[in-house]
């Protein structure tokens, strides 16, 4: 009797494999200086194959980067002082990681400006923060 007609005399009619998804980390990083990493990125499907953005005549699209605690320096501070001192756009570099550490995808948000940011306290005891950076992308660029 072979395996299948086991299971389907058993009354089991479904395998279940139990894979867990790969964890993966994503870290910014702008003008060399690494930001950390960051739990949501949002936006990046808005984008063409080709970098720009799907909607037809846009010039950019947001893209929000959103994490819970903050540990690394703040790219709240960040989009602050890029607003504030009228710097131009940015490229910022997205790096994403595996658990063993290796690098498995690199885009770049290419003339990126701030649109708004927002930091909060998460759990003052702990000193963490919880932060977003909505950001103006024009286009993205993956390596």
């Amino acid at each position: 009797m072979s395996a299948l007609s086991l299971f389907v005399l058993l009354g089991v009619n479904s395998i279940k494999a139990a894979l867990k998804p790969p964890v993966l980390t994503t870290y910014v990083e702008i003008d060399g200086v690494d930001y950390g990493p960051f739990d949501n990125i949002e936006g990046i499907d808005k984008f063409a194959q080709d970098g720009f953005p799907l909607a037809a005549k846009a010039s950019f699209e947001t893209v929000r980067l959103s994490r819970e605690f903050v540990t690394s320096p703040s790219l709240y501070l960040w989009a602050k002082n890029q607003t504030s001192r009228k710097f131009g756009p940015k490229d910022i570099h997205l790096i994403t990681e595996n658990e063993e550490g290796y690098v498995v995808s690199r885009k770049v948000l290419q003339l990126c400006q701030p649109l708004s940011w927002s930091v909060e306290s998460s759990n003052p005891s702990l000193g963490g923060f919880n932060e977003a950076v909505d950001l103006a992308v024009q286009k993205v660029s993956t390596f």
